[in-house]
């Protein structure tokens, strides 16, 4: 696993940015499990602060959160106590018994789980991965889930990175690092089918909006604290964000932002900023 952002530092203003999308779409896989949805135990893999677990906990059984980041789990310790099991460590080699789940959630996570491309690297240099660690959890899931249990991923889709989030423009090459990192859609279902994964929903949320009431301040990648609300940012060049910064401030002194987020939330609505794909073991 990789952590090109520092959690540890970016947990405490992560909720003022971030927020949970697609929760009825989780529970609605989780439903289709044989066992009622109020007695399944579900585990939420990379956990973060637990937005999708504090969503999630009315509904079912019992839940465990795994995350790698201390700093992520004080912060989803403190919102939830005792009410879920935490876990720290890797998602890639789970502590964790064979059949232990009868549901996995894993949101927008992928992207950190295999090598890539630093700030540092230009991500044309970068050679094509088959992504082993994405690889690798889909078949530490496939264990750890009972059969009929559905696995549960929300990532994005390498255009939806590029044309649904209004300032991937500003920082085209930053998005094409984080591109290298983790597969597109049509890789990531290969990949869940080798697990051995029946791949049952590949649907995008045309709704949510990761940032929630926060996403479309048009000065919001001036401030550290707005930028920290998507990894993305932590790729860019200190040349990189200067450049982006200098494009924003002109945009709003020159009165372009407004008509250019409208001409960017355009094509946010068609394609939806995450893709849901459900498994089922």
């Amino acid at each position: 696993m990789t952590e090109y952002e520092n959690y540890t530092t970016t947990s405490l203003k992560y909720d003022a940015t971030r927020i949970p999308v697609g929760v009825d779409t989780i529970l609605r896989c989780f439903e289709k499990t044989a066992i009622p949805l109020g007695e399944q135990l579900i585990v939420e893999t990379g956990c973060g602060t637990g937005n999708y677990l504090k969503a999630i906990r009315p509904h079912v059984a019992s839940l465990t959160g795994i995350d790698f980041n201390e700093g992520m789990l004080d912060q989803a310790r403190a919102k939830l106590g005792d009410s879920v099991e935490f876990t720290c460590g890797s998602i890639l080699e789970m502590p964790f018994d064979d059949g232990q789940f009868d549901g996995i959630t894993c949101n927008q996570v992928l992207h950190h789980l295999d090598e890539g491309p630093t700030a540092a690297d230009d991500p044309a240099d970068w050679p094509k991965s088959d992504s082993p660690n994405v690889a690798r959890f889909a078949e530490e899931a496939f264990r750890v889930l009972k059969p009929g249990g559905a696995l549960v991923i929300n990532t994005a889709s390498h255009k939806q990175m590029r044309d649904a989030y209004w300032w991937a423009e500003l920082i085209p090459t930053a998005v094409a690092r984080v591109e290298c990192r983790m597969p597109d859609v049509d890789p990531l279902t290969r990949i869940l089918t080798a697990a051995g994964f029946e791949v049952e929903l590949v649907e995008p949320d045309l709704d949510g909006i990761l940032q929630g009431g926060s996403y479309l301040d048009p000065t919001g990648p001036l401030h550290e604290s707005w930028r920290a609300g998507d990894s993305t940012w932590s790729l860019v060049t200190d040349e990189e964000l200067a450049a982006a910064c200098e494009r924003v401030e002109r945009m709003n002194s020159d009165g372009l932002m407004k008509p250019w987020l409208k001409q960017r939330e355009a094509k946010r609505r068609l394609l939806g900023q995450s893709t849901f794909i459900c498994g089922r073991r």
